[in-house]
């Protein structure tokens, strides 16, 4: 049998017993000694702590009293207590008695002190006083039906939380928190009544309510026999609401009656004064509703307000104030105003007239004529259901539109009722359904000089839709001014060429290259140009140039080029001046949804506030609480206006081919994994000391080592020159297998890598070994040379083609290929579907196979089956990059360490 002395001590800062041993850890001891303690269920919630020099257990009041009071026998261990502990078990014992016999009851004095405590109907020593309280409430707390039952008394009897006050003695205390039992049959009760006369003086009543039927009888004075022992609870209440509420009392007696002045203040201030003393305080039963409804202001759109043009246009109101389903004219609400009235019956219904709201609604109806309402405002209320605040009025303005208003807003909500444009005979080519409603939507958007953000997945045809409109638009309008194209610098051949070949007629300037034109020359030429086409270093290098134009048209092609608002760029973009905006992109939310805010202010400014309210109001809420109300009233304001089809679409018939993602798993070489191992174990060490920007700094250098060993170790080593390059790495090995059954079949593919220096291997490792052209697209390499490789490998020049994940991920038509290799993996899913969507898209006739390489038991293929959840939430609304960062050091050990 074990022996072992165990001592034990009160910690009063943590109101805790702390039971520890020197003969042994915790560990060994704890099962043994609460094998029968059910508190603790059996040991199990008792946590191990160390205090000070001792390793012990801690256990809160209530559970230290039932294992003192009832101590295990264990025929597996001998206790040997200190002169302490005897000492707890002995008092343990009392205080289990007190409360078996309900010895105890509610202590006046601790609640005066603003606590709420027990004390024995005895004197006790100070320290069992203590503890009983500290354990009954305790036990209170953790028992689920205890802790129920006392929230539900506690709703009852508000006086037992409510803060101490002078008139409260202990009797008046017990009474009220329903503890004395010699309490009467009845309840005492203030009751305010309605006037006859709606200009009538309001009663004020003396009632007692029946505590077994709740019968109401008015106290005139007299009582029934049968209460008359308790006639001194009337006048001790009585005067209670005098020391409450003093101004209810008159030459020493409460008032009997209140003019309406005096009503509205009983009404709006006495009863909850009243209230939280405890007090039972009856009101006319519609003053709940009256309450918590406020004044309106109502604007009704006129019906001369239909010449509108952009959301910073004002419109013209009608003002209506509204209250409980009573409204009220400008003149009707002012008369009464004039007059003072606070509590008014109108057509059979109340209301209350504050004088803090009725200036309030003054102040914001004279600042809403004042600056008048945008249709701004009106959209932000329609379509995210949410009223209009003038700046940071709690008071909220209801707009009621008229009939064209409202089918303006059916329109913007429902793409299929906007009506279609012909498109003209100069537009050469023929748009899909989907195609020609997206043109719709451009126009319709113009003709009320809203921005749109064209959305459409990458190889839909963004790029022939906004032909077709400029086609539309040159055909059917007087150019005041040409438009405006800004885009990467490598797609600018693009869109020269797709230009041509669809609207040969649109006469088209590029804005690029040293010889550019510049101030007069540059105005002057064009005037006659209906396209300019420029770069966006360009829009920020010569912003002085293309300022000076007022453009008809500026469209932003791969629109998330301007994702980060406070970049020069960005601004720069954001303070050219044009009739209609538009942008193009097809992943609109790349990382955060801050990302979306500057698209959007660059197409509508100000439509989502500001940058720091709509990190409030939507940013914050969504990316870090998952809000789903904060996300459907984004989705409900951005849908007019963002238009997304996406290939899976079964509306739009697209007629493409099938496509089949496939993961292809790899492991790690023995030189890889212990690298790997190596990388891991030092990097977890640095973070254990670091913390903000530092530490987020070793998590994504930690992932890109790992990821670039991932690769290939030579990349990560940084070698210049590598020897045995292909059996270094089992995932360069499966590349080689792979290309040379895809070449064997005759078919073609494009292999991805985020890393140049993996780029250059693969190629020399490619053309190696199959004695092929194998062509390295990525960042450094010339437009010239860029449009001629891509030229080739359409017309099936070459069939390999190796590029970049940023070089080649966005803006080029490479449908030569049906074949797609991801060798290494991005963090951000959409990325890596822009790069497939090179392939996989318009004019692909054949079926395109997407691999994507994984090695085994990493960081690769945990990020891999972490972005298949979070690619849900990317389908609702956002895309974060920030998660990995965000992770605590137990969780990255989780996801670094090599399985």
């Amino acid at each position: 049998m074990m022996q072992l002395e165990l001592q034990s001590r009160w910690l009063d800062e943590q109101k805790q017993f702390f039971i520890y041993s020197d003969d042994a850890h915790p560990s060994n001891w704890r099962d043994l000694v609460f094998c029968w303690h059910e508190e603790t269920f059996y040991g199990t919630f008792a946590p191990i702590e160390t205090i000070g020099t001792h390793i012990g257990v801690l256990l809160s009041p209530w559970e230290a009293l039932t294992f003192f009071a009832y101590p295990s026998t264990n025929g597996l261990i001998e206790i040997i207590w200190d002169e302490q502990s005897k000492q707890f078990q002995a008092w343990a014992k009392q205080i289990i008695t007190h409360i078996e016999q309900k010895q105890f009851m509610p202590d006046f004095e601790a609640w005066k002190k603003g606590q709420f405590g027990w004390k024995g109907t005895e004197e006790d020593h100070p320290f069992v006083a203590m503890w009983r309280s500290e354990a009954i409430n305790n036990w209170i707390q953790s028992d689920i039906e205890l802790k129920e039952t006392w929230e539900q008394i506690v709703k009852t009897y508000p006086l037992l939380t409510s803060d101490a006050a002078p008139w409260v003695d202990e009797h008046d205390w017990l009474t009220e928190i329903g503890w004395d039992q010699n309490r009467p049959p009845f309840v005492v009760a203030i009751r305010l009544r309605e006037p006859n006369e709606d200009d009538g003086p309001w009663p004020l009543d003396t009632v007692f309510i029946d505590t077994k039927t709740d019968k109401i009888t008015v106290y005139d004075g007299t009582m029934p026999r049968a209460w008359q022992a308790y006639a001194s609870h009337v006048e001790r209440a009585q005067q209670r609401w005098q020391t409450i509420v003093p101004w209810l009392s008159k030459n020493g007696e409460l008032r009997n009656e209140l003019n309406e002045e005096e009503a509205w203040r009983f009404l709006v201030e006495a009863t909850i004064e009243l209230a939280e003393a405890g007090v039972r305080v009856i009101v006319p039963s519609w003053w709940e509703v009256v309450k918590q409804t406020k004044l309106r202001v109502k604007a009704r759109v006129k019906s001369s307000s239909t010449s509108i043009f952009g959301l910073n246009a004002l419109l013209d109101f009608d003002w209506r104030i509204a209250t409980n389903d009573v409204e009220l004219t400008e003149q009707q609400f002012a008369e009464l105003v004039a007059q003072k009235r606070r509590l008014v019956r109108i057509r059979d219904q109340w209301v209350q007239l504050d004088p803090a709201l009725i200036q309030r609604v003054q102040t914001l109806m004279k600042q809403a004529k004042k600056e008048g309402l945008s249709i701004r405002d009106v959209l932000a209320q329609t379509l995210a259901n949410q009223q209009i605040k003038q700046e940071d009025d709690e008071d909220p303005i209801d707009i009621e539109l008229n009939r064209s208003f409202t089918s303006l807003i059916q329109k913007l909500k429902h793409i299929d009722h906007i009506p279609t444009v012909p498109v003209p005979k100069t537009f050469h080519g023929t748009l899909r359904p989907y195609q020609q409603r997206g043109v719709d939507w451009l126009v319709f958007l113009r003709q009320f000089g809203f921005g749109g953000c064209l959305a459409d997945d990458m190889g839909l045809g963004k790029t022939i839709q906004m032909l077709a409109y400029f086609a539309y638009v040159k055909e059917n309008e007087k150019r005041h001014a040409p438009a405006l194209l800004i885009c990467p610098t490598s797609v600018i051949g693009n869109w020269q060429k797709e230009c041509k070949q669809f609207v040969p007629s649109l006469n088209v300037y590029v804005h690029h290259g040293s010889n550019r034109e510049h101030g007069d020359a540059f105005a002057e030429k064009v005037k006659s140009y209906d396209l300019v086409i420029t770069s966006y270093s360009l829009a920020h290098l010569d912003f002085d140039d293309l300022a000076v134009i007022d453009w008809d048209v500026i469209c932003l092609d791969e629109a998330q080029n301007i994702k980060n608002a406070q970049t020069k760029q960005a601004r720069a973009i954001r303070k050219l001046k044009g009739r209609h905006k538009i942008a193009l992109t097809g992943t609109p939310i790349e990382n955060r949804l801050n990302e979306l805010w500057s698209i959007f202010h660059f197409l509508n400014p100000g439509y989502l506030g500001s940058q720091t309210e709509f990190q409030r109001r939507f940013a914050t809420p969504i990316e870090k609480n998952g809000d789903q109300q904060a996300t459907e009233k984004l989705q409900n304001l951005i849908r007019p206006f963002l238009l997304r089809r996406t290939k899976t679409d079964e509306r739009i018939a697209l007629d493409l081919p099938d496509k089949l993602e496939q993961k292809e798993y790899c492991p790690l070489t023995v030189e890889q994994a212990s690298l790997y191992e190596q990388i891991v174990q030092q990097s977890l060490e640095k973070l254990e000391q670091v913390d903000g920007f530092a530490r987020r700094g070793i998590i994504l250098q930690m992932l890109n080592n790992l990821k670039q060993l991932c690769d290939h170790p030579a990349l990560y080593l940084k070698e210049e020159h590598p020897k045995q390059v292909v059996e270094r790495s089992h995932k360069l090995e499966k590349l080689l297998e792979l290309v040379e059954q895809i070449r064997e079949n005759g078919e073609s593919c494009l292999i991805f890598t985020q890393y140049i220096q993996m780029g250059e291997m693969i190629q020399q490792v490619l053309s190696t070994h199959l004695k092929q052209t194998v062509v390295f697209l990525n960042g450094s390499t010339p437009k010239q040379t860029r449009d001629k490789m891509i030229e080739q490998f359409q017309n099936g020049q070459f069939h390999i083609f190796i590029l970049s994940l940023k070089a080649g991920g966005t803006g080029l038509n490479l449908t030569a290929a049906n074949h797609v290799i991801h060798f290494d993996r991005w963090w951000n899913p959409a990325v890596e579907n822009q790069a497939t969507d090179r392939a996989y898209r318009i004019g692909q006739t054949k079926f395109v196979h997407v691999h994507k390489f994984i090695t085994t038991g990493t960081v690769e293929e945990k990020i891999d089956e972490m972005i298949e959840m979070k690619q849900a939430l990317n389908e609702q609304l956002i895309q974060s990059d920030t998660w990995i960062t965000e992770l605590s050091n137990e969780q990255l050990r989780e996801l670094f360490t090599l399985s």
